[in-house]
């Protein structure tokens, strides 16, 4: 699904648009032992309902920067849930397929495979999604009938959901919502009997597919028919706060506003063509009425079907995307990104305020978490004096280009770039290996590169020789067969492989550290200072419910569950 320039492929040949970046880890590394989760006591009153809520590019720290603007759902959740505050992914790419992947199993890229956003198929000859699936076809819920195939078959290990409805006594009834698909199918799982996935595609229809439907629910069609996303347009985003409420500068250096709208409020929904077209729909999707849409969407569905109203535990996980698509372009510290928090906090009061009513706050329990967090603009921290900047692409295919030139001759050695991956063209790889020192030069090559940090070779991240090198033990939790290319890059702290706004994929402070919260059924309140994963969320979680997890690389935090 291809939303915003940062989560595009650049190639050479085959794929044209803005590349991302990786960057590198300063801070102590939490890094999670494969633990076999073993079979844990049915609780004597398990949860009737688990919420997971993901909110794509929250940074942990925005609680400090912001929290004081928030008196609703998010307030509610960090003051009187189970805060965990050095909650870190312990992986190298945090990108949102893998994030939300990491999230929906328990386990690292490397086990689950859905190690970054896309990644270049050689049977396809193309660069694809995460959630790619040529042999589905789309099915329209309504708004306009998608092209999109994305399904859970590359995802190669079982979600909380997957498990849950194995598990489970009575069949439960399970939902899943996001703008993008890799968010709603990372936590929602490979789907079945009692299991809605639905995400928006890019044209402003809300869709499935062939893999978790063969005609649509009636339940999410109802809702979608009723509320059209083009009845937005013409509306203003305004500020939410009063103007002595926002920190930071609005309109600051490095800002990139999407068309149609500038740097500063109003934001108005609407297209220089005077009508919905992928204008208006761009500007939606960065808007925080796409988040109020999904959090409608998830209490039309979680009325109609009684979800945490029956025998069992049910399940609704809720992907806001809204925030990373917007994020992109304004940068952390804008007034953009304070004002969507603001309202996202209203949103998640509300769901909160309706699961009370339907199901009881004593009967649901809510984790709370991010799929990653998101890097500063380079042009705000250069003007602090910080070593900051911007990788051109370019920069990365002449290093290739000059350094295997010179080992094999010729051109046409560089197939491209994706979140912190370069593909040589076929071939390469090997007749590199064939000539000593030739892919030590090219990791040189790269290495000089101004900005780089690290450059790791395939050989690297699949070797099991033990390192010392903190940087290669978490890329090697993001290698999958197939997946990663033949080079991983690693760009300095404040160092971003974009040419335009800001962007995340890697292991430092500000990408890996993210919110993590628990909340309702079996969870004592709390602040808890113990290293610990987003990856901790499905094994406590199971817990919580009464089942067991094959096997996940977090573990149950039991500092956070009510003792009996």
């Amino acid at each position: 699904m291809n939303r915003t320039t940062s989560e595009v492929i650049v190639t050479k040949t085959v794929i044209a648009a803005l590349a991302i970046t990786v960057f590198v880890a300063i801070t102590s590394e939490v890094i999670w032992g494969t633990q076999r989760v073993g079979t844990p006591p049915v609780p004597a009153t398990p949860p009737s309902l688990v919420v997971l809520i993901v909110v794509d590019q929250f940074r942990a720290d925005y609680l400090e920067w912001y929290g004081s603007q928030w008196n609703h759902g998010l307030k509610r959740l960090f003051t009187t849930g189970a805060r965990f505050t050095n909650a870190r992914f312990p992986y190298a790419g945090t990108w949102t397929c893998a994030g939300h992947a990491s999230i929906g199993t328990g386990t690292v890229p490397s086990r689950h495979g859905m190690v970054a956003n896309y990644w270049y198929d050689p049977v396809e000859r193309a660069v694809v999604p995460c959630t790619d699936d040529p042999s589905v076809t789309p099915v329209d819920l309504g708004g306009g009938a998608g092209i999109e195939r994305h399904s859970a078959r590359p995802l190669a290990a079982p979600t909380l959901a997957d498990e849950l409805r194995r598990q489970a006594r009575r069949p439960p009834q399970i939902v899943s919502i996001a703008l993008k698909p890799r968010s709603a199918i990372g936590l929602g799982g490979h789907g079945g009997p009692g299991t809605i996935i639905v995400w928006e595609d890019d044209r402003g229809g809300w869709t499935s597919s062939s893999a978790f439907t063969a005609t649509g629910w009636p339940e999410a069609r109802e809702f979608i028919a009723a509320h059209p996303v083009t009845s937005a347009y013409g509306q203003t985003w305004t500020k939410l706060l009063p103007p002595n409420a926002y920190r930071f500068v609005d309109d600051g250096p490095g800002e990139a506003p999407p068309a149609p709208w500038s740097s500063t409020f109003p934001h108005v929904l609407r297209s220089p063509g005077g009508r919905p077209d992928p204008y208006f729909f761009a500007a939606w999707d960065r808007s925080p009425m796409a988040d109020a849409y999904v959090t409608d969407l998830a209490l039309h569905l979680s009325s109609r079907l009684k979800l945490g109203q029956q025998p069992g535990t049910d399940m609704l996980a809720v992907g806001f995307s809204a925030l990373d698509l917007l994020g992109h372009e304004y940068g952390p510290h804008s007034h953009e990104v304070q004002d969507m928090l603001a309202r996202l906090d209203v949103q998640v009061g509300r769901l909160l305020d309706a699961l009370d009513q339907s199901v009881g706050p004593d009967r649901y329990v809510v984790a709370f978490t991010a799929d990653h967090g998101v890097a500063p603009l380079p042009e705000q921290m250069a003007a602090t004096g910080a070593d900051a900047g911007r990788i051109p692409s370019a920069a990365l295919q002449r290093a290739v280009e000059q350094s295997v030139g010179a080992s094999l001759g010729g051109g046409g050695h560089y197939l491209g770039y994706s979140d912190g991956r370069i593909f040589l063209a076929p071939g390469r790889l090997e007749a590199l290996r064939r000539r000593p020192g030739a892919l030590d030069a090219l990791k040189l090559s790269l290495e000089r590169v101004p900005g780089m940090y690290r450059v790791y070779t395939v050989d690297q991240l699949t070797s099991t020789t033990a390192t010392d090198d903190v940087m290669l033990r978490r890329a090697r939790q993001s290698y999958y067969a197939g997946r990663t290319g033949d080079l991983m890059v690693i760009p300095k702290p404040n160092w971003i492989v974009r040419s335009i706004g800001t962007a995340h994929g890697s292991p430092h402070e500000y990408d890996e550290h993210v919110p993590m919260v628990f909340l309702g059924a079996g969870i004592a309140p709390g602040r808890y200072p113990v290293a610990a994963s987003p990856l901790d969320i499905v094994p406590t979680l199971a817990r919580l419910v009464g089942i067991t997890m094959p096997s996940t690389d977090g573990q149950v935090r039991a500092e956070a569950l009510r003792q009996k």
